[in-house]
C-alpha cells in the first residue's frame, strides 16, 4: 500500500465484482467441499448456489455440517481455485489513473484479511492506500467501513465516492453519504442498481477513472447519471 501522501478526494471500491470476480473460483471451492462430503455433484446446482453465503450453499448443496465445512475447509478450497480468479484490468487501470489524478484510493469488502492474502491482486495492493476487510468494520449496508476508509485518508464525505455492484454496496454509499457509483459489470447489474438508486452507474470496467470525479460534491443525483 502506499503511504505519505494527502489525497484530494477518496475513490473507494468494493472488492468482489467490481475488481475481481470470484464467481468461477467459488463454485470450485463448494464443488471441492461437496465432493469431500461424498454428496452428489449438480452443476446446475452449483451454478445456482455461487452467488448465495458459503454456509447456505454449501447447506443447499447437501453437505452435512455445513457451517463447521465451512469453517474448516473452505479457504483452502477457495485458495487452491484461485487460479480462476477474473481480474478486472480495466478497473485496475482506472485506478491507477484516479491515483494519478490525487484520488487516494481504497478498498472497503467483506472478504477476511485472511482471503485478501491471494484474493487482492498485487497491482491493486500496491496502488491503495486503505483496505477495510470484514473484521474492520461493521459489513455493509452499514456504513462504517467507508467511513473509516475516509478517516484514515484524511479526506470528507463529500470528497469522497465508493464504487459498488450490489444493493447492499448502494445502500452503505448512501448512509455514508459518499458519492454512490455503481459497477454495471458486477453481481447485481445495471438496471438493479439503478432502482437501487445510484448517483452515477458506470456500465463497464473501462469508465473507471478520473471523468466520475467531476461529480463530487453533488449528493443524491436522481435520476443516475449514466457514463
Amino acid at each position: 500500500m502506499r503511504h505519505n501522501r494527502t489525497p484530494s478526494c477518496a475513490a473507494l471500491f468494493d472488492l468482489d465484482g467490481v475488481i475481481i470476480d470470484t464467481r468461477a473460483a467459488t463454485k470450485e471451492a463448494l464443488r471441492a467441499l461437496v465432493l469431500a462430503a461424498a454428496a452428489p455433484v449438480d452443476s446446475a446446482a452449483l451454478d445456482a448456489c455461487v452467488m448465495l453465503p458459503p454456509v447456505d450453499a454449501l447447506e443447499s448443496l447437501g453437505v452435512p455440517g455445513a457451517r463447521q465445512a465451512y469453517r474448516d475447509q473452505f479457504d483452502d478450497a477457495l485458495s487452491f481455485a484461485i487460479g480462476k480468479l477474473r481480474v478486472f484490468e480495466a478497473v485496475v487501470s482506472g485506478m491507477a489513473a484516479l491515483a494519478e489524478a490525487g484520488a487516494g484510493l481504497g478498498i472497503v469488502t467483506a472478504q477476511s484479511r485472511n482471503r485478501l492474502r491471494y484474493l487482492l491482486p498485487p497491482e491493486v495492493a500496491g496502488l491503495v492506500d486503505v483496505v477495510i476487510a470484514h473484521e474492520d468494520a461493521p459489513a455493509k449496508p452499514a456504513p462504517d467501513g467507508i467511513l473509516a476508509a475516509c478517516t484514515r485518508l484524511g479526506v470528507p464525505v463529500e470528497r469522497a465516492l465508493f464504487v459498488g455492484d450490489t444493493p447492499t454496496d448502494v445502500r452503505a454509499a448512501r448512509a455514508a453519504e459518499v458519492l454512490a457509483v455503481g459497477a454495471g459489470w458486477g453481481f447485481a447489474g445495471p438496471a438493479v442498481l439503478s432502482t437501487e438508486g445510484v448517483d452515477v452507474l458506470l456500465t463497464g470496467p473501462d469508465q473507471v477513472g478520473p471523468r466520475v470525479l467531476r461529480h463530487l460534491g453533488g449528493r443524491l443525483i436522481r435520476p443516475a447519471i449514466t457514463l
